[in-house]
């Protein structure tokens, strides 16, 4: 998904930033745990152009080997270096003792396994068979109207073609990790903590409730649990809890990094 951007049929990456400069687009691309993301903000007398480049971005990406081989090894060092971030490493090790081989279990820069072996077919075959317009959203907000953005989705999007896909089943079989799990650092001056557990999907009927719950213990600077360790005891520069409310059960987690 990070190759969206590295040209179309059309044009190359450059060419491809070059016209998003010239409408003065501000292109914004993320991957979370449900869904990818892909939008642009832009003059509403710009639409029609943006749209056509997003359009390309999504349909008609070029996939050559060589932006392939280039995306790949940057992530491979982005990796690397995440080796590195005490916080990076325990995220990872968090996800994974939670969700083990579930999709869950990995960041969205995936595995240094899987990255080391994948080729460019690969991405072709994903791009074929996830990225389809019976699963994409269209959203748009600003000085338009919605018969005049769906015109501009027709002309855009018109030749993409594709059913939409099933959601694939949730599997309840998590594993089971320890109470306690520690990955070794020696001299490290730092430690960084994750507490919690698999939680509850974002359709679930305490939403409010719990959002509102979790302001209080520790959402938000004044929040219970970082007054008291930072505010208080002086045990760190902050401390929070949060609900990643996903399609699936997301997890409930406490971060804090403290003096080992």
């Amino acid at each position: 998904l990070d190759m969206r951007d590295e040209g179309s049929g059309r044009r190359s990456s450059i060419e491809m930033h070059e016209e998003l400069a010239r409408i003065g687009a501000q292109l914004e691309s993320d991957i979370g745990s449900d869904a990818s993301l892909i939008g642009t903000t832009v003059l509403s007398r710009f639409s029609d152009r943006a749209m056509g480049l997003l359009a390309e971005m999504l349909a008609r990406p070029a996939l050559r080997e060589g932006d392939f081989t280039r995306v790949r090894q940057l992530r491979l060092h982005r990796l690397t270096q995440l080796r590195d971030l005490p916080a990076a490493v325990a995220d990872r090790t968090f996800a994974n003792l939670l969700y083990g081989a579930h999709p869950y279990g990995h960041t969205p820069l995936g595995p240094e396994t899987s990255l080391g072996i994948m080729h460019v077919d690969d991405v072709r075959a994903f791009h074929a068979s996830a990225l389809r317009p019976g699963d994409t959203t269209l959203v748009a907000v600003g000085d338009c109207t919605h018969e005049g953005i769906r015109r501009l989705a027709v002309e855009a999007f018109g030749e993409w073609s594709g059913p939409r896909r099933p959601d694939p089943p949730f599997t309840s079989e998590l594993p089971r990790p320890a109470r306690l799990n520690i990955v070794p650092r020696s001299g490290a001056p730092q430690s960084e903590l994750r507490i919690g557990h698999v939680s509850v999907p974002r359709n679930t009927p305490d939403y409010h409730a719990l959002v509102a719950a979790n302001m209080v213990l520790g959402g938000q600077f004044v929040s219970r649990i970082n007054l008291n360790l930072r505010e208080d005891k002086g045990f760190t520069y902050g401390a929070r809890t949060s609900f990643d409310f996903r399609r699936h059960p997301g997890p409930f987690t406490l971060q804090v990094g403290v003096h080992t």
